[in-house]
C-alpha cells in the first residue's frame, strides 16, 4: 500500500513574511496588518504613522486604491462566508483624523492624539488577554520615511539637481522621496494641475480633490518646485533638461485614448473615455444624447479581435487595429474600472439610458464587487459575455452598435482566449459610443531621444528594480513603463526610481538589509465572536443624492472602524512548536478547529533538499514522527497553544526591518 505524502517545507524568512498575505500583496509592502490591529486598539495616532510611513499618497490610495491586499487577505481565504478586513476604508480612517487633509475633515481635533471615543469602543471589544505587542513594531519597507532619513544623513552625500516631468502619482512619489534625500527637485507639468490622472482620469465622485490637493501640498512643502503649464517637447526640450540637471524623471502616463479601428469608428457619437473623464473633470460642458453604450475591456478587446482573427472571424478593418499589443490582465482590471467610471459619468451628465457591454461573464469581471454594485444601484444596465462588431451610422451619426455574444473568455488554462458565437450578432440602438478600450502615451516630450529606448508596446523601457532607462540619467515608471495599473503600483515605481536615482547621482549602489525579530505573546487570543464579525459596507450617499460632483462614499464612523479592524487575523502570530518540550499527545490536533495540525511519519513527507537535510539529520533506527501544520488554514485563534499540557507550544509575533545603506 502506498504510503501517502504531504508536501512539506521548512519555513524561513521569506515564508513568515508570505504569510502576511496583505503586505506581501502591497506593491509598497505597507504593513497594513500593523495599522488594523492598532485600530482595533483604539489607537488611530499610530496607525496612521504605519498606514503613511511607505506611502506618500496614503490619503489618495484610502479612497480609490485598487486594495491588492484586500484580494490577499487571509480572512476571506478560511470560509466561503469571510470576506477580507476592509483595509482600504480603514486607512482613510486614519488619514481623514491624522494625514493633511485632517483640518479639513474634523476641525479643531489634535493630529498626534486619538480619539478618545475610538478608544472607549477597542476597549469594549478587546478581551482582556488581547495581544500585547508594541503598535511601534511594525514591519516596514526599505523606502519607508524613517529609512529616506536616515540615508539622507548620511556624510558625504551629494544634493543633485533632479527634473520629474508630469506631476502623477508615480511623479510625485519619486519627488517626495529625492526631497527627503536632500535633492533639489522640479516638476515640469503639462497641465494646470496636479494628479496627473488622479485628477483627469478619476471621476470627481470618487475622491475628495480637495484632500488630494492637500496631500499633494504636503509634498511640494518638502522644497519641491513645480512648473505648470509647461509641455516639455513643446514649451522645453527635455534635451535642455538634461543638460542642466544630473537625472530626468519621466512619468508621463497614458493621457491618450486608445482608438479600436472598427467599421464606423470614425462616425459621429464615437469618443474614447480618456477625453471624456478628462472634460467632464476640467467642468467643459460634453454632450452625449439620450443613449450612451460603453464599450470595456481595454487590451482584453484588442485581443478579443486577435483570437477572432485567429478563427477567421475579424474585418480587415479590426486586423489593422490590432497592432503589436499584449494583453494583460492589469490593464483589462483598470480599463474594466474605467469603463464602469465612464459610464456612471455619463449618468451624472444627464444621460438616461447607459449601457455597459463586457467580454467577461459576472463572475469573470475583474472590477471590484462593490464597484459594480454601486453602477447597478445608479441604473446602469451591464451586458456581460458581449464583444463589439462594428459601430452603425446614419448621416455620418452614430445610430447603433452591432455585438456579438462571447462563448468563452479564457481557456482550459485560464488563459485569455475569447471565443464568439457566430450568428448571434444584434444592433444595440446608441446615440453615443463610449470606448474605454485602454490608454496610450503621448510620447512627444522625448523629443526624438535616440538613447532612450522603447518597447514593441511603445512604453519606455526600464531596469525593473530601478526605473532607469537605456540612457543613464534617465529614468522611468508608472503607466509610461508599464501600462495601466493600480495607483499603488504607480507610487512603488516611484520610489524604485528615487532610489536608482539616489545611486546615478551618488555612484554608489546600495544594499538592504533585512533583520527579523520574534516577541512572544503568552496571553494572545482573538477578539470575543471575531468569526462572527461581518464586513460592514462602508457608508455612502443615497443612490438619490449621487448627482454632479458630490462624493459617493462617506467612509467609517471610528466606531465602526474599531469593531472592522477587530476582524483581522493578524497573520504575523505564529504558533511556534518546542519538538524538547512535545509528547506527541495529539490534544493540539484535536482542539484545532481548522483542521491544520497533523501528525506525521518523516517517510510521509516530501519537499525540497531542505527538507531532505532535516530529514537526513534526524534519521535513527527509532521512528520518528514529525508535527506539521498548514499555515494557509491556520487563524491564530491559540486553542493549541492553550490545550497543550507541556507549553511546547507558544504564539509569537514575527516582524522584519529592511534597512537600506550604501556599499
Amino acid at each position: 500500500m502506498a504510503v501517502a505524502k504531504f508536501n512539506v517545507i521548512v519555513p524561513d524568512i521569506e515564508h513568515w513574511r508570505a504569510m502576511v498575505k496583505c503586505q506581501a500583496a502591497c506593491p509598497v509592502l505597507t504593513d497594513a496588518r500593523a495599522y488594523v490591529i492598532a485600530i482595533a486598539r483604539g489607537d488611530l495616532g499610530t496607525g496612521y504613522k504605519i498606514a503613511h510611513a511607505p506611502n506618500p499618497l496614503s490619503t489618495t490610495c484610502g479612497r480609490i486604491c485598487g486594495a491588492p491586499c484586500e484580494k490577499m487577505c487571509r480572512r476571506s481565504a478560511i470560509g466561503p462566508d469571510f470576506e477580507p478586513v476592509a483595509i482600504r476604508p480603514l486607512k482613510r480612517v486614519l488619514t481623514e483624523r491624522f494625514g493633511p487633509e485632517a483640518a479639513q475633515h474634523l476641525p479643531g481635533r489634535s493630529r498626534v492624539v486619538e480619539s478618545s471615543s475610538s478608544q472607549k469602543v477597542a476597549d469594549a471589544l478587546r478581551p482582556t488577554d488581547y495581544p500585547t505587542t508594541r503598535l511601534s513594531d511594525y514591519s516596514p519597507a526599505r523606502w519607508s520615511r524613517e529609512n529616506l532619513d536616515a540615508l539622507a544623513a548620511t556624510s558625504g552625500r551629494k544634493r543633485g539637481l533632479v527634473a520629474v516631468i508630469g506631476a502623477g502619482p508615480s511623479s510625485l512619489a519619486t519627488a517626495h522621496d529625492l526631497a527627503r534625500l536632500g535633492h533639489q527637485v522640479t516638476i515640469y507639468e503639462a497641465g494646470p494641475k496636479t494628479g496627473g490622472m488622479l485628477r483627469y482620469g478619476v471621476p470627481v465622485y470618487r475622491i475628495d480633490q480637495q484632500a488630494m490637493d492637500l496631500e499633494i501640498q504636503s509634498i511640494l512643502d518638502l522644497g519641491v518646485t513645480i512648473h505648470f503649464n509647461t509641455r516639455v517637447g513643446k514649451d522645453i526640450a527635455l534635451a535642455e533638461i538634461r543638460r542642466t540637471h544630473d537625472a530626468v524623471y519621466l512619468g508621463l502616463g497614458l493621457m491618450r485614448g486608445r482608438a479600436l479601428s472598427v467599421e464606423g469608428a470614425d462616425l459621429d457619437g464615437v469618443i474614447n473615455a480618456v477625453d471624456l473623464l478628462l472634460n467632464y473633470n476640467l467642468g467643459y460642458k460634453v454632450t452625449l444624447g439620450k443613449r450612451v453604450i460603453v464599450v470595456g475591456g481595454g487590451d482584453v478587446a484588442m485581443d478579443a479581435a486577435r483570437t477572432a482573427l485567429r478563427l477567421g472571424q475579424a474585418t480587415a478593418a479590426q486586423k489593422a487595429a490590432l497592432g503589436d499589443t499584449e494583453a494583460r490582465a492589469e490593464e483589462a482590471e483598470e480599463s474594466v474600472k474605467t469603463a464602469l467610471d465612464v459610464a456612471r459619468t455619463a449618468l451624472r451628465l444627464g444621460v438616461a439610458d447607459v449601457k455597459m457591454i463586457a467580454l467577461e461573464s459576472w463572475e469573470e469581471m475583474p472590477a471590484s464587487r462593490f464597484e459594480i454594485e454601486e453602477a447597478l444601484e445608479e441604473g446602469i444596465q451591464m451586458q456581460p459575455r458581449l464583444g463589439p462588431n462594428r459601430i452603425i451610422g446614419k448621416n455620418e451619426k452614430v445610430t447603433g452598435l452591432e455585438v456579438i455574444e462571447v462563448a468563452s473568455v479564457f481557456d482550459e488554462n485560464r488563459r485569455f482566449n475569447p471565443k464568439f458565437k457566430p450568428g448571434t450578432e444584434r444592433v444595440l440602438e446608441c446615440d453615443t459610443v463610449i470606448l474605454a478600450i485602454g490608454q496610450a502615451a503621448d510620447l512627444a516630450a522625448l523629443g526624438g531621444a535616440s538613447d532612450v529606448k522603447l518597447s514593441p508596446r511603445g512604453l519606455v523601457e526600464i531596469n525593473p528594480a530601478t526605473g532607469q532607462t537605456s540612457a543613464p540619467d534617465v529614468f522611468a515608471g508608472g503607466d509610461v513603463a508599464y501600462g495601466p495599473r493600480l495607483i499603488i503600483h504607480a507610487v512603488r515605481d516611484g520610489h524604485l526610481a528615487a532610489l536608482g536615482i539616489e545611486q546615478q547621482i551618488q555612484s554608489r549602489a546600495l544594499t538592504t538589509t533585512v533583520t527579523t525579530e520574534w516577541t512572544e505573546l503568552s496571553e494572545h487570543a482573538m477578539p470575543a465572536d471575531w468569526t462572527k464579525r461581518s464586513r460592514a459596507k462602508v457608508p455612502g450617499l443615497p443612490v438619490d443624492r449621487r448627482t454632479g460632483t458630490s462624493v459617493i462614499e462617506l467612509g467609517y464612523s471610528e466606531a465602526q472602524a474599531v469593531d472592522q479592524g477587530a476582524r483581522c487575523l493578524e497573520c504575523s502570530v505564529n504558533t511556534i512548536f518546542d519538538a524538547e518540550k512535545c509528547i506527541l499527545c495529539n490534544g493540539c490536533v484535536d482542539v484545532c478547529p481548522w483542521n491544520c495540525l497533523k501528525i506525521v511519519r518523516l517517510d510521509q513527507m516530501t519537499g525540497d533538499e531542505t527538507l531532505a537535510r532535516v530529514i537526513d539529520a534526524h534519521k535513527t533506527d527509532v521512528p520518528i514522527a514529525a508535527m506539521i501544520k498548514d499555515d494557509e488554514a491556520c487563524t491564530r485563534c491559540a486553542l493549541c497553544a492553550e490545550r497543550c499540557p507541556t507549553n511546547a507550544i507558544t504564539m509569537e509575533a514575527f516582524r522584519f526591518k529592511e534597512v537600506i545603506s550604501y556599499q
